[in-house]
């Protein structure tokens, strides 16, 4: 062989060499393109088409729960995340000792979902007597962060203040006599016409009717001493006070149809905000507020819909309505951006992203920072009010049993009829209310319906007991018509029976 001919064999072999390299590296970079793509949850469907899966996120209280998810009992335990393919599908969470979980869910490609609300109770569990309360009360309301219940007993200006933090539940009773108006010879003889916790528990807001005079007063509860009469300090006729801030060192304040901020640190007001103002929503500095106007060169007047941001020199306007449409407004924040929502009769609307700026040229305002969740969509009823859950995660539109809630999280709206009128938040997403002497939970989408303690008189214990579900209990006196709570530390469940002598504070263990 000629030295050609050996260097043609040789660029051959050169080129099978970089040929198979090439190849190889081919082979790496679809490999882990195609590694990638599968753990960023991307699959080949049936008829070849790439798809993405979606990713949820499960927890449950308490956690350790074995996750069903299409029949198939998914290895790991709450909490859990795991990549679902885009359609339909069944989740059950269960526990050993614990009542179940369900809920089907649909997912979309590359979608996030965030179940962090189910929760399981014990099945057995032993009702046992927390406090014993006076017989007619005044009044009965939780803290917002389920670490306090306050209450106080008829026609009395001493307020009682039950620490619900730790096992063993703690009283401390409040003299407010030189603080309520309407105290005389000894008795409170004036009306708790609204009722409110600071978000940190140290304050309450409340509006007191006396002799058809009303008065908002901040009462410190750690010491009442420094509870402010906001009426009196201010010498002004408030209509409506809504707290800022989670101590309540900021507040807005409605006198004659005029939005101000009162900062009760230094006893101060602010200069007016907004004029003819007839009732708004806030979340921390933002307002949402409806106003009535008459129209420019007209005679009729007209009802305005807008937002005011925190030092801005004025509102921003939504929508412009007739003034005899009734209207309900809403605000509220979630991971990091702004929910606004209002209903028109039965329409509603909810909008979310950046609140647009003030600006002196109404015509030139940009709304370009909010995006349309839900547009003129039509209820079945128009709502009276609007309701926030304990997070704000949801928003809550009712007229009497007529429920619509906003569920942030999905972007999604249901509506139900339930069984009462009177229902209160039980955590974040589970609301709760007393039916015909049973008290009831259910998530916030009315799903997951559980009686949890049920009235049967003792003569009937026996011949009843066969009937009862396997999570509720049986309670010998007659559940009360207030706000059950769960203790801040999710192993109590807290709810009030009467008996002839008076009220019961009663409790279960709800958790192991």
């Amino acid at each position: 062989m000629d030295f050609e001919e050996r260097e043609k064999q040789r660029r051959r072999q050169m080129i099978k060499v970089i040929i198979a390299e090439i190849g190889m590296t081919i082979s790496v970079i679809a490999i882990a393109v195609v590694a990638t793509l599968a753990a960023m949850g991307f699959f080949v469907t049936g008829n070849g088409k790439i798809e993405q899966s979606g990713l949820i996120q499960i927890h449950s209280m308490p956690t350790g729960a074995t996750v069903e998810i299409d029949g198939n009992t998914v290895f790991s335990r709450t909490n859990l995340s795991r990549s679902l393919t885009p359609g339909e599908h069944s989740l059950k969470l269960s526990r050993d000792g614990y009542d179940s979980w369900q809920k089907t869910i649909k997912m979309s490609s590359g979608m996030l979902l965030r179940l962090y609300y189910p929760r399981l109770f014990l099945l057995e569990r032993k009702p046992e007597v927390a406090l014993r309360l006076e017989k007619g009360l005044e009044f009965y309301l939780p803290s917002n962060d389920q670490a306090y219940i306050l209450y106080a007993p008829a026609d009395s200006f001493k307020w009682n203040l039950i620490n619900i933090r730790d096992d063993d539940p703690k009283v401390t009773q409040l003299d407010l006599s030189t603080i309520l108006p309407g105290v005389v010879e000894d008795k409170f003889l004036g009306e708790i016409d609204s009722l409110r916790w600071s978000n940190n528990s140290d304050n309450v807001l409340a509006k007191v009717t006396y002799e058809q005079k009303s008065e908002w007063i901040l009462i410190d509860l750690k010491d009442t001493k420094k509870s402010l009469n906001l009426t009196q300090t201010f010498g002004l006729d408030f209509t409506q006070v809504e707290m800022i801030d989670d101590s309540a060192t900021q507040l807005f304040a409605l006198e004659n149809q005029q939005l101000r901020r009162i900062n009760t640190g230094d006893q101060s007001i602010s200069r007016v905000l907004l004029n003819n103002v007839v009732s708004f929503a806030n979340s921390k500095s933002n307002v949402i507020y409806v106003m009535v106007q008459t129209v420019e060169d007209k005679t009729e007047k007209v009802k305005t819909i807008g937002v005011y941001r925190d030092g801005e020199k004025g509102g921003t306007t939504l929508a412009t309505v007739a003034n005899d449409k009734a209207v309900a407004v809403a605000l509220t924040r979630y991971y990091d951006e702004d929910y606004v929502a209002y209903a028109v009769e039965n329409e509603l609307n909810v909008y979310y992203g950046a609140l647009p700026n003030y600006r002196d040229d109404a015509q030139n305002t940009d709304f370009s920072g909010l995006k349309t969740l839900i547009d003129k969509q039509k209820l079945k009823t128009a709502p009276s009010s609007f309701a926030l859950s304990l997070e704000g995660e949801y928003i809550v539109a009712s007229r009497g049993q007529q429920f619509t809630v906003v569920d942030l999280e999905m972007g999604e709206l249901i509506e139900y009829e339930a069984m009462t009128s009177t229902l209160s938040w039980l955590d974040e997403a589970m609301m709760t209310a007393v039916v015909d002497d049973s008290l009831w939970v259910w998530d916030f989408d009315y799903i997951n319906q559980r009686k949890l303690v049920q009235y049967i008189d003792e003569a009937q214990i026996e011949e009843k007991t066969t009937d009862i579900e396997p999570i509720t209990t049986i309670s010998k006196t007659k559940l009360a018509n207030y706000s059950a709570v769960i203790a801040e530390n999710n192993r109590w469940l807290y709810y009030l029976t009467e008996t002839k002598s008076g009220l019961v504070l009663m409790r279960e263990r709800i958790r192991d």
